[in-house]
């Protein structure tokens, strides 16, 4: 999935013509640059390349769960909050389950929102280090060869050499020399680093061959 969060843009989606121009105010007073969208429809068809999203959620349908999912769809991630002009408990709750940072109450509180906007900026940095670390981990995997590659995934289950030359139907000493060159090519320096990278280059779930 790619993380589009961090430094960039807010992304304002939102039906009302005039509290977008009013929340665009709201960003260029913060020098920050607000990018407007009538719907999400209309947002999932750009896809923009960063930035974080701050949305009206409308009382007749459950808008947010629907744009997450467009955005899971097309392996995507945003940094989301949400907001409103008379937030109920339930819908807050229900926000901030599926994945929204804050629920802000329209107009916004200049203080709540300079919190809002401050969380979007964090979690899209976090998120962005994340993927990062999932990306050279899988560019550090692939690397490895085939029978190299199903030592990891055994070792990813807590097999010991042993356990991994029965899984694999190889000796034990044919074992330690593909677990001494998968410890090399990942440049790890032990067993739980190597599971580490193994666990960001989404082997968890991968049969062994």
């Amino acid at each position: 999935m790619e993380v589009t969060g961090g430094a960039g843009p807010v992304h304002v989606i939102d039906f009302d013509s005039r509290r977008r121009a009013e929340i665009s105010r709201d960003l260029m007073e913060r020098r920050i640059h607000a990018e407007i969208y009538e719907n999400i429809d209309e947002f999932l068809r750009i896809l923009p390349p960063h930035g974080a999203v701050l949305m009206v959620e409308r009382i007749d349908g459950d808008v947010l769960s629907e744009f997450l999912a467009g955005l899971r769809g097309r392996g995507r991630y945003y940094p989301v909050s949400v907001y409103c002009e008379a937030p109920q408990p339930e819908q807050v709750v229900h926000a901030m389950r599926e994945g929204a940072l804050d629920y802000l109450r329209w107009p916004f509180e200049p203080e709540l929102l300079d919190d809002t906007l401050r969380r979007l900026g964090e979690e899209g940095d976090r998120r962005r280090k994340i993927e990062l670390a999932r990306a050279q981990a899988k560019a550090s995997v692939e690397q490895l060869t085939g029978r190299e590659h199903d030592v990891l995934v055994s070792m990813l289950k807590g097999n010991s050499n042993k356990q991994i030359a029965s899984e694999l139907d190889l000796s034990p000493r044919t074992v330690e020399i593909y677990r001494k060159n998968v410890m090399r090519k990942l440049d790890a320096k032990s067993t739980s680093e190597a599971v580490r990278i193994g666990i960001y280059a989404d082997l968890w779930e991968l049969p062994v061959a």
